[in-house]
């Protein structure tokens, strides 16, 4: 209690020594993952940023965890370079416990074991924005927000015809390149992307330990998005997706059972269609929108050319969705929500559960700069039952000092997987699944500011998070999967972002995230305490940029043995512009050659080298 009344008058005073600035603009910024409506970020009560993809290009991302990292609070974990799993964690909460969006559908993957999603296929190119919001979020997005919510945003087409073209090489026979394309008229619009990457990659278990075999990597993506204006008021919106991948990587044979080099291959196909219809009434007062969603993840694996039964999961996704939006007065609105969820998976044995779910939020603005909600959620299981989160947030922006701050309280769960309801294992001594499985639950809070300065050109936040996790679900054993553990976790996020000049820039955040197992006192697995980032942007001249960065990710326990050591990755990347719609870049990753890994035993890349080209029509 010491600590929270020292944190709020730290903030409080803090903020009554801030010169005036004039940050209007910034805040002003729109976003719509936090209320599912379009609202300003003065009057968002979470912590949210938001990625560009202007950001993605001057990073010259080539995966969208890499450009994550940047966000505080989270941290990447990934077997191995160019394919190997790759799970993000918000504020220690698991890959499975973060429902991950595009243009508002859910992609994560059923069949996997905890039902999280791999952002090793997630290649940037067609992706117009990120939303990252952390922190409880199944109020709207029930199932597996916990941690929270990444709802990755494609562009829609605008009048006329435009597109772009990249082509880049590199280091470990690496070769990308892409295309998008997007046009329209006042009745219909669309956008296509598209783009693959291949590369011989490096071995996934780690060099430095033996392991020489180089384990090739090759994906291909496509997304598609069709907007029909029927009338003022109705639209109509056809979404598509769908990724394809070959993924060499390496396994623990026996008799040993240590991580080596070994002849297996994973293939993974990723589909996904939506339809939805937007229908707006009293002037645009009441806003209706209803979606119909499917999308399926399939994957089989190999082993020395031969299928292998147990490396083969299939699953599905069917939501239908309804959401509703009525600004009552200039003061008042509630937002409204009807979903049925159907979910199939073929893991270890078949299965298929559903979700029916209904919810509610009301805001209010009684008062300049504040803005406040309190909303219900009920979902009703067919596994394990029913169950109630409720959240209230409140955000207050004092326009005339660039000040905003902000602090949420929610409740979150996460359903059992297909896999942990089915799991069954006769090496294990497990002959039936743990019929005894409940949903995991979390109480969080979180309390913090946003300050503008001099003019706009320094930007800086702090937040304090806390939450607790119980009924997490774990494996064992004696018992395979059951409710074994309670976890606590608070925590720190600083950011800082300053303009220098015209030309130079710096940017940099720190996370300090203490996560327990509350019978063990241990920390929880692949959570570092302390993580940074941080970023100079120069400007040299009108036509060359350079851009240095860094990563920092402490030590942290591992399941298996040793535990990683902390380690800081710098990358330095330039871009020319020959002339107006056609630049040439380079990059340097992992510059001083750093050797680490992100999951014990398992490799990342040596220093690399990359050169592309892209333009604009």
């Amino acid at each position: 209690m010491d600590f929270k009344k020292h944190l709020s008058a730290t903030l409080l005073a803090t903020v009554a020594v801030l010169p005036v600035s004039h940050a209007e603009e910034n805040f002003e910024e729109i976003v719509v993952s936090a209320t599912r409506y379009a609202r300003p970020l003065s009057e968002i009560g979470s912590s949210i940023s938001v990625i560009s993809a202007e950001d993605m290009a001057k990073s010259q991302t080539v995966f969208v965890q890499d450009i994550l990292q940047s966000i505080p609070g989270l941290s990447l974990n990934q077997s191995g370079s160019f394919g190997g799993v790759a799970s993000l964690r918000i504020r220690g909460a698991g890959s499975d416990q973060t429902v991950i969006l595009i243009d508002g559908v859910q992609i994560n993957d059923v069949a996997s074991p905890g039902g999280g999603f791999d952002f090793s296929n997630l290649d940037p190119n067609g992706i117009e924005r990120i939303e990252v919001l952390r922190g409880p979020q199944s109020i709207l997005y029930g199932s597996d927000a916990i941690g929270g919510v990444i709802n990755i945003i494609t562009p829609s087409g605008r009048e006329g015809l435009a597109g772009s073209l990249f082509a880049e090489g590199g280091s470990f026979g690496t070769f990308r390149a892409g295309g998008n394309i997007a046009g329209g008229n006042d009745k219909l619009n669309f956008s296509l992307s598209g783009s693959g990457i291949t590369t011989d990659g490096i071995s996934k278990a780690d060099e430095n330990d033996g392991n020489s075999e180089a384990d090739s990597y090759r994906n291909i993506s496509l997304h598609g998005k069709v907007t029909a204006k029927i009338s003022e008021s109705h639209s109509l919106q056809l979404i598509s997706r769908y990724v394809d991948s070959r993924n060499e990587f390496d396994g623990f044979p026996p008799p040993f059972f240590s991580l080596s080099d070994t002849d297996e291959v994973s293939f993974t196909e990723e589909f996904l269609i939506a339809g939805r219809g937007f229908f707006n009434y009293l002037d645009g007062a009441l806003q209706n929108t209803l979606s119909i969603e499917y999308s399926t993840t399939n994957r089989r694996g190999e082993t020395d050319g031969a299928p292998v039964s147990f490396l083969t999961f299939e699953g599905s996704r069917f939501n239908l969705d309804y959401f509703g939006h009525y600004e009552v007065s200039e003061d008042f609105g509630i937002s409204f929500g009807l979903q049925h969820e159907e979910t199939k998976a073929e893991t270890i044995s078949p299965l298929k559960f559903n979700i029916d779910s209904v919810f509610s939020e009301l805001s209010w603005q009684g008062l300049e700069g504040l803005t406040l909600t309190a909303g219900l959620r009920y979902d009703d299981h067919n596994q394990y039952g029913s169950t109630t989160t409720p959240r209230i947030t409140g955000a207050y922006y004092f326009a005339e000092s660039g000040t905003k701050v902000f602090a949420n309280w929610g409740e979150g769960f996460k359903a059992p997987s297909v896999f942990q309801l089915t799991f069954i294992c006769g090496f294990c001594g497990l002959t039936a699944p743990n019929g005894n499985l409940k949903a995991e639950e979390s109480e969080a809070w979180e309390a913090g500011f946003e300050q503008a300065l001099w003019n706009d050109k320094i930007h800086l936040g702090a937040t304090y998070f806390k939450q607790t996790i119980t009924n997490l679900i774990d494996f064992d054993f004696s018992i395979g999967f059951g409710n074994i553990a309670n976890v606590h976790t608070k925590g720190v996020e600083l950011s800082l972002d300053v303009q220098l000049t015209e030309s130079l820039s710096i940017s940099g955040n720190y996370t300090f995230t203490d996560a327990t197992d509350e019978a063990t006192g241990e920390d929880l697995v692949r959570v570092p305490r302390n993580a940074a980032f941080g970023k100079i942007q120069w400007q040299a001249m009108q036509s060359l940029s350079l851009a240095l960065s860094m990563t920092y990710n402490g030590k942290e326990r591992d399941p298996f043995s040793p535990d990683p050591d902390g380690w800081v990755r710098f990358d330095l990347n330039a871009t020319y512009e020959i002339k107006p719609g056609i630049e040439i870049y380079g990059r340097v990753d992992n510059l001083f050659d750093r050797e680490y890994q992100q999951v014990s035993g398992f490799g990342t890349a040596d220093r690399s080298f990359y050169a592309g080209v892209r333009g604009k029509f």
